[in-house]
């Protein structure tokens, strides 16, 4: 009576998966093979991927936010941040109430937008159309707004540090 001695082996790793057949030798062969091609490829992605860690953006913000019974507040000086910058401050704001499930939204009203910043309509309206262009920020509906991953990106490396340790 003869063993079969075959192997089946499955590799996934996010979207790409490879499943082999065979003997020992011939499953070890084919499964470096494909991660000797896949990893170089996913390498190189990921240096062409922008993401912002939600931990890393919660310990950045966390000099000049804080949660309050009432919701998130800016406890650092904003008299000079650029309209621009008041309303990526927001935007980030809400963002941060969002992770730490202090807000059920992403998104911010224009109305929002507009108390916040202490500007007139039109300013915010002509900034966000401005930053919208730019990728910062997304209009997700009827003057509603959330900042995008470049945003994040752009507010943790430009505007975070006019404030003042």
């Amino acid at each position: 009576m003869s063993e079969d001695k075959t192997i089946e082996a499955w590799v996934k790793y996010k979207d790409l998966e490879k499943r082999v057949k065979g003997d020992a030798n011939e499953v070890i062969r084919e499964l470096i093979s494909f991660i000797s091609e896949v990893m170089p490829r996913l390498e190189f992605i990921s240096k062409l991927t922008l993401t912002v860690d939600e931990e890393k953006f919660l310990a950045s913000c966390s000099r000049i936010m804080k949660l309050t019974p009432e919701g998130v507040v800016v406890t650092g000086s904003t008299e000079n941040l650029t309209d621009r910058e008041l309303i990526l401050l927001h935007l980030s704001k809400v963002h941060f109430g969002y992770i730490t499930k202090n807000l059920d939204s992403d998104r911010a009203l224009i109305g929002d937008l507009i108390t916040h910043t202490k500007k007139t309509a039109g300013t915010v309206a002509g900034r966000i159309s401005e930053m919208s262009a730019e990728g910062l920020v997304e209009r997700v509906g009827k003057g509603e707004y959330r900042i995008t991953t470049y945003g994040l990106d752009f507010f943790m490396n430009s505007v975070l540090t006019k404030f003042v340790a």
